[in-house]
């Protein structure tokens, strides 16, 4: 199976760009995929965290406020490269997408991977929130 995004999942990680961009920092990393699918607002991981009846913009305040900390004044960068486990992530959503016989990666595998990533920013975010990776596993099945 050869990785195949879907036009949503392009979108998110366009977005997730666009966000590091807004926010002044120098890379893009898993807080970014998270804002960007919260910008994106549509698609199977969104309704996987609107089953945990979380209020999407708090997180993306949370986010907002953690990412505040590293950004860079007047940075005119807008080529930002993705931190290594932020490309892990998205290389990671194709055997997430593989393990459910999907044949088009989507936003749902995304956010399973990220949620695999215990270290990462945006997983310890959801975890705040009881959003888990086996409960939203439990979710999307």
């Amino acid at each position: 199976m050869e990785a195949k995004f879907s036009p949503r999942v392009k979108d998110m990680i366009s977005y997730s760009r666009s966000e590091a961009v807004r926010m002044s920092n120098e890379f893009v990393g898993s807080e970014h995929l998270l804002l960007g699918l919260i910008k994106l607002n549509e698609g199977t991981a969104i309704h996987i965290l609107q089953e945990f009846q979380v209020d999407l913009n708090q997180i993306k305040t949370d986010l907002d406020n953690i990412l505040k900390k590293s950004s860079v004044p007047n940075l005119l960068n807008t080529n930002l490269p993705l931190l290594k486990q932020t490309e892990n992530i998205i290389k990671q959503s194709y055997l997430e997408a593989k393990q459910f016989k999907s044949a088009i990666i989507g936003t749902e595998h995304l956010l399973l991977t990220i949620l695999r990533y215990e270290d990462c920013v945006a997983c310890q975010v959801l975890n705040k929130y009881g959003i888990m990776y086996e409960n939203a596993k439990d979710e999307y099945e």
